[in-house]
């Protein structure tokens, strides 16, 4: 085992100074032979260190390898305990015994994984989280000199173009990449205070847009509210189950990432809250389909699609059996059948979701 010392100079060797000043020695261990059987040792970045990228340096046996569980597992945890968090560094030295490590899992033998590998992770994350949380309870700012004239003017809404410095000299612009959205309440669409355009251009533009602008509503806004009793009454429903806090974290959170396939992060305030997004996307779009019934936007296809064909491919899909053939003559039939009913039923799919569909059953 290298000493402390000697492994902080490593890294600071191979990753500088930055890096070696902002971390934090971290230990875990277990010897219970029903669970797990390890030791690790090592170091994690603090909350003072930023990147963009995950560095993850893992010893497994004094064998360079990579573990994605392991590494997923404590990205979570940062995500999950500094807001707004950067990518982490991270070196680790586990030890435990040589039978108990499959480096069978890929054919370069990089790739490992351990026996009891979700106790082990479990176990490690929950000292990365314990270690994390104490030092963000102290955050260091570095000192930066400041010009008495600044060549950059801030920008604020009520002045979206950089004025001259006081020398008469034309001052730099700010890159737009540079500059930050704050405010949750104001729209995502709208880019337009984030981005430096010509005065001129934009008068120009002014009248153009507006015109478009005004027809567009015109096409969502035809009949006002749903006319539908049936509609009417879903709305209604909907709003009459409306919970307001649900509604304002929705309406005001930022998006933070994907924990997994199924939850996101979301910050709503000074809170961190799990969400599941497949089940708020269904909600989402079954809420958007009954709020903007009769008032679809319609896409226009280069070509056509046959309803026979996209009923055979959805049937299709649906068959457990691929290799069996015996139910395609069932599966003509049904294909056939809905897309005559479909076809009767053009100019209420046109005039209701705005599916137009043409006499060839297209």
């Amino acid at each position: 085992s290298v000493a402390t010392p000697s492994r902080l100079n490593a890294i600071k060797s191979v990753y500088g100074l930055l890096v070696a000043q902002n971390l934090i020695k971290i230990e875990a261990a277990d010897n219970d032979t029903s669970s797990s059987v390890f030791e690790m040792d090592g170091f994690i970045s603090n909350s003072n260190y930023v990147a963009k990228k995950t560095t993850m340096v893992l010893f497994i046996n004094d064998r360079l390898v990579e573990c994605t569980v392991l590494k997923r597992a404590i990205e979570v945890v940062y995500v999950a305990t500094l807001p707004k968090a950067s990518k982490p560094f991270i070196y680790m030295s586990v030890i435990l015994p040589p039978e108990h490590v499959d480096v069978n899992v890929h054919p370069t033998k990089r790739e490992v994984s351990l026996l009891n590998q979700e106790v082990i992770v479990e176990k490690i994350q929950s000292v990365v989280e314990s270690m994390l949380r104490k030092s963000n309870e102290s955050r260091t700012f570095q000192e930066q000199a400041v010009e008495a004239s600044p060549s950059v003017p801030p920008v604020t809404k009520n002045d979206l173009y950089p004025s001259p410095s006081p020398s008469g000299s034309k001052s730099q612009k700010v890159a737009v990449h540079k500059i930050v959205r704050t405010d949750s309440s104001d729209p995502a669409g709208r880019l337009h205070a984030y981005l430096y355009n010509n005065t001129q251009k934009h008068l120009e533009k002014d009248s153009m847009l507006t015109a478009v602008r005004s027809s567009v509503r015109q096409r969502r806004n035809l009949k006002g509210t749903a006319y539908l009793t049936s509609i009417q009454e879903l709305i209604n429903e909907i709003d009459s189950k409306c919970h307001s806090g649900l509604l304002d974290i929705v309406r005001e959170c930022t998006y933070v990432g994907m924990a997994d396939d199924v939850f996101a992060l979301l910050q709503h305030n000074t809170q961190l809250i799990l969400a599941n997004v497949v089940n708020l996307s269904k909600e989402l779009m079954y809420q958007q389909a009954l709020r903007r019934f009769a008032h679809f936007n319609a896409i226009q296809l280069s070509e056509p699609a046959p309803l026979h064909e996209l009923i055979m491919l959805a049937l299709k899909e649906e068959d457990l059996d691929i290799e069996s053939n015996e139910n395609d003559d069932l599966k003509e039939k049904i294909a056939e059948m809905n897309t005559q009913l479909l076809k009767q039923k053009a100019e209420m799919l046109e005039e209701y979701f705005c599916i137009f569909i043409d006499s060839d059953g297209n």
